[in-house]
């Protein structure tokens, strides 16, 4: 995969990986760093700071390495649980962004909400130009990462793997507080081997 064109900020990417860490363990959390061809990360992880520096190859070797150490359910388990601790590290910036206490947000309908929360997200998390992007259809949201820091590099995979950016955006829908009338799906996955295309997509899906 190609290195050194995009950057997550180090503090989420932290966060991520603290939970990752918290889960598997000292010994687990070095093994899946190894195996990635990680060793640096098992002395000194990224710091609590906004630079940008985290590879996105680098992030996507963990993730990769998370489904094929632990098998596709707990990674998958493990990769959703950080996702969503990733986004609560961004809930103080947008509690003051959004305004979240006051009554013209709460008294929204949940679609309202969820709009301004994407809306609202930092998209200078990030460097070296990736695109995301999002778009209301009709009480659906299409959420779109290109590249996705979850996938970047990886082809070939039997399933959308980016389980770690559905956490995110289900922690977003719930922080929201859409969580019961909303679920988030991979709709379209960069990794896997029918894709040409170095986007993924993510759908907000309203619940019937």
């Amino acid at each position: 995969m190609e290195r050194e064109k995009y950057f997550l900020s180090n503090h989420p990417a932290r966060i991520y990986l603290d939970v990752i860490a918290g889960i598997s363990g000292r010994l687990g959390f070095a093994k899946v760093l190894q195996l990635a061809n990680l060793p640096r990360w098992i002395e000194e992880l990224p710091p609590y700071n906004d630079a940008r520096e985290v590879d996105f190859a680098d992030f996507s070797a963990l993730n990769a390495m998370l489904l094929k150490v632990y098998g596709p359910r707990a990674g998958q388990a493990m990769a959703l649980q950080a996702g969503r601790a990733s986004f609560r590290a961004l809930t103080p910036h947008l509690t003051t962004t959004l305004n979240v206490q006051a009554a013209t947000f709460q008294e929204q309908p949940p679609a309202q909400r969820i709009e301004a929360v994407l809306a609202a997200i930092p998209h200078d998390i990030s460097s070296g130009a990736p695109h995301t992007t999002f778009q209301v259809a009709g009480e659906q949201f299409i959420y779109t990462a290109d590249p996705c820091p979850f996938c970047w590099g990886q082809s070939h995979a039997p399933e959308a793997r980016c389980h770690g950016m559905v956490g995110f955006l289900q922690q977003a829908v719930e922080w929201a507080g859409a969580g019961d009338d909303y679920r988030v799906e991979e709709a379209s996955c960069a990794a896997v081997k029918e894709s040409k295309s170095t986007a993924c997509v993510f759908v907000i899906l309203k619940v019937d």
